[in-house]
């Protein structure tokens, strides 16, 4: 809050043309919302799978009422996610949270931004079964194998990278970003989160959306200018921008 116009000023100095600002709780929906005084903000609605591990069935059902009166440009985060940051009993109550948003982005038709953290089986037969919204989506963050990234292309899903891809021991992202189809690529920063390796220590800024992009770029053999219009004229598409 207290620096925020410097850093979108900072990452536009950098080259960012837009934000996507993804939905995590119904608290933060107002201060979402908020942040569309700024042009080149823009906000999707979600419950994330951090937070539907620790609700009860009565809080998912509030969640997905107050889902249904927000309007964005996607529905997520959502997702599943079988990392040691949620109960290991909780995957159950995720998937219901995933499926009632799956099927609330269906009726919609806006695409989905995936949180995927683990069950990639478990995600890809929920998705095969229930469906994608014809708007399809984003699988965020992807670190999963090479193998993975034809499934997730099939379903309607673009590939999406952050600075993950950096780290120096980043074999898998790398490999995966190569086989990514030109057209399904997509890059981000996941603020605060995932610093780019080699940046200083502290929280991650939409100006560092740089070194993902020329770490895409090294492992797909291409120039960073010719990625970086690239991921921006697939994220307008997905986005219906």
């Amino acid at each position: 809050d207290p620096d925020r116009k410097e850093v979108l000023a900072r990452g536009r100095m950098a080259g960012v043309k837009g934000w996507m600002v993804a939905g995590v709780r119904p608290s933060d929906w107002d201060k979402q919302a908020s942040l569309l005084v700024h042009p080149d903000v823009f906000v999707a609605y979600g419950i994330h799978p951090h937070v539907a591990a620790h609700w009860s069935q009565a809080e998912l059902d509030d969640g997905m009422e107050q889902l249904q009166t927000r309007r964005g440009l996607a529905v997520g985060e959502i997702g599943l996610d079988s990392s040691k940051y949620v109960p290991r009993e909780s995957l159950e109550t995720q998937l219901k949270a995933f499926r009632m948003q799956l099927a609330w982005a269906r009726a919609i038709d806006l695409p989905v931004i995936l949180h995927i953290l683990g069950p990639h089986g478990l995600t890809l037969k929920t998705l095969k079964q229930d469906g994608l919204p014809r708007a399809g989506g984003m699988r965020h963050s992807y670190s999963g194998s090479a193998e993975l990234v034809k499934e997730y292309e099939r379903l309607g899903l673009y590939i999406s990278f952050s600075g993950s891809i950096t780290r120096p021991n980043a074999r898998r992202p790398r490999a995966s970003a190569a086989v990514v189809s030109p057209h399904r690529l997509l890059v981000e920063t996941d603020c605060p989160d995932q610093r780019p390796s080699g940046r200083p220590p502290g929280r991650n800024l939409p100006e560092y959306l740089v070194d993902v992009v020329s770490a895409v770029a090294e492992a797909r053999g291409e120039r960073a200018a010719v990625v970086a219009d690239r991921c921006a004229k697939n994220a307008q598409t997905l986005y219906g921008l």
